[in-house]
Formats: structure tokens, sequence, C-alpha cells
């Protein structure tokens, strides 16, 4: 009788032991993630690294959702938790759309007591608004704190992109450190909304270039 308990539980620890391991995918380059939408995903070891990093995190347990934009609030907390900030609320930092008790508010308020964003005239953050690719690079960048906006920089050649854009700085020095890029067509869309995916890359390369 003793034998057969010891058998079921040790099968009983090898099934558990199986089903855990399941959960589990391990990328070409050995990291592990959980999430079967980014598995062999063009993304997949930029979000697997920044998630073993505590820096994302999914929709759910099995789901990033890679293809989906993400909004400002999201990808700002990208950015602070990317570069190891400690974040914490600041009230009197505050936006008229960013209240306590929204999950964002210690990254918009902390974000705008350094100068890291501004918001917008209305003094509004729209934490809730997709992302723009111009307005991601300008943010991540400042965050970084790798630009010197009295310093001119090669402008990057895109034919959508004019050297008397708000965001053309951030967008050349960018583009020179391997950031970002242009599509084929030699243009860089700053007015497209960026994906989950495609923050996950311009994040982990901000690292690289800084670590």
């Amino acid at each position: 009788m003793l034998k057969k308990l010891l058998t079921i539980s040790l099968s009983f620890l090898l099934l558990s032991q199986v089903a855990l391991a399941a959960d589990y995918y391990t990328t070409p380059e050995g990291c592990n993630h959980s999430f079967i939408d980014i598995i062999d995903h063009w993304s997949e070891e930029s979000i697997c690294f920044l998630y073993e990093q505590g820096v994302v995190e999914g929709h759910s347990d099995r789901n990033y959702l890679p293809d989906s934009e993400v909004t400002r609030a999201e990808f700002l907390k990208i950015s602070l938790l990317n570069l190891g900030y400690v974040t914490y609320a600041v009230q009197s930092a505050g936006f008229t759309d960013v209240n306590p008790g929204d999950w964002y508010y210690q990254y918009a308020t902390f974000a705008r007591s350094k100068g890291f964003v501004s918001g917008y005239n209305d003094g509004s953050f729209k934490p809730n608004n997709s992302i723009t690719r111009a307005e991601a690079v300008v943010m991540i960048i400042d965050i970084a704190d790798i630009i010197n906006y009295d310093t001119s920089y090669t402008a990057a050649n895109y034919s959508d992109v004019s050297n008397s854009d708000w965001y053309a700085t951030a967008v050349s020095l960018a583009t020179s450190l391997g950031i970002v890029e242009g599509y084929g067509d030699n243009s860089f869309r700053p007015d497209n909304p960026i994906t989950r995916a495609e923050a996950a890359i311009i994040a982990q390369r901000i690292w690289d270039y800084l670590y």
C-alpha cells in the first residue's frame, strides 16, 4: 500500500512538473516566457527579454497581444521600468486626466516631475490614447537622457520628416543609433501608432545602447 501511495505521489509530482514546464516557452536564445501568441513572432526575443526583467506583462497569463496598439501610459511605464527608475506618485505634478487610483498615476506624475513628459497644452496627458511613432521616440529618448537639444544631429533622410518638426531631432538621433528605422519607401510615418511588439523592440534597443 505504501509503495502504491509513493508511486501515485511521484506520478503526480512528475505530471505537475510537466504542466509547469508546458506553461513556459524557451526562445532560441534561451529566454523563457508564457505567451502563446508571440511564439516565432519577429519580436519574441525582445518581448521575452523585457518580460524576464519585469518590464512588460501580458494582457493575460498566456497572451501578450504583440500586434495591438500600445497606449501612452503603457509605453511610459515600459520606458521608465526598462531604465530602472523607481517611480512614485508626485501629487504636484498632475495632469487634468490622470487621477489618484489610476494604475498609471505614479508613472505619469513621476515622469512629469522629472521633466520627461509635459503633456498637451490643455493640461492633459491622454494616457489611454495610442502612442504614435514620433511620440514614442521623443518620450523614450528623453527618459533615457541621451539627447542634447542644443546639439545638431545629422538629419534622418525621411521623406515625411522635416527638420522643423518637433520630433525631428529625436528621430534623427534614434535613427543614427539604430533604435528606430524607417520603411522601404523612405518614410518614417511619424503619426502611425506603434504596436506592443514595436514598443518592446525600441525599449530593448535603448537598453542595449546604454548597457
